[in-house]
């Protein structure tokens, strides 16, 4: 689902990206195949649809809000689908246990991470998706507005917000 297009970093990102997955699909594609099959598309159904079929999330974000795409595939995936998650999403900090984490700047660890995803054992892949659901499931998004709204509230008062986001004088 395209977002961002009229800030001028993200269309420049995005046609980067475009670029180079045409030289991935060229390089190792063939007449029947493609590698990248990337899409930027406003379709909810098909975005639905590789949600509960996909094998790898990338949420790869390099400093970022709560990104709800990294609950929204885990919650509805059929596949035992693996994310991996930029340390720097807002929903690694909730996420970061059963998902494979990576630097956003880091080419190599992602690389990395790609191929282990793609290769895990059936078990670690269930062990991960599963405990994904429970986490997503356990947490109303409306809570992680919630939870911004006092932030917010909390740093105009002048009070700080203590380890586990337990409201402390400043």
């Amino acid at each position: 689902m395209p977002s961002r297009q009229d800030v001028p970093e993200y269309a420049e990102y995005l046609e980067r990206i475009e670029a180079l997955v045409a030289v991935v699909n060229h390089r190792h594609g063939t007449t029947d195949w493609m590698p990248i099959d990337l899409r930027l598309e406003e379709n909810l159904d098909r975005a639905i649809a590789a949600y509960k079929h996909y094998d790898l999330l990338v949420v790869n974000a390099m400093f970022d809000g709560m990104n709800l795409v990294a609950k929204e595939g885990p919650l509805v995936n059929e596949r035992g689908g693996v994310s991996l998650l930029s340390e720097n999403t807002g929903a690694h900090e909730e996420l970061g246990e059963f998902a494979l984490s990576v630097n956003p700047f880091d080419v190599q660890e992602q690389a990395d991470a790609i191929h282990r995803a793609l290769t895990m054992s059936a078990d670690e892949r269930a062990w991960r998706a599963e405990g994904l659901k429970k986490i997503i499931s356990a947490r109303n998004p409306g809570d992680w507005v919630d939870d911004q709204m006092r932030d917010i509230e909390a740093k105009r008062s002048g009070v700080g917000l203590g380890p586990g986001g337990v409201t402390a004088a400043a």
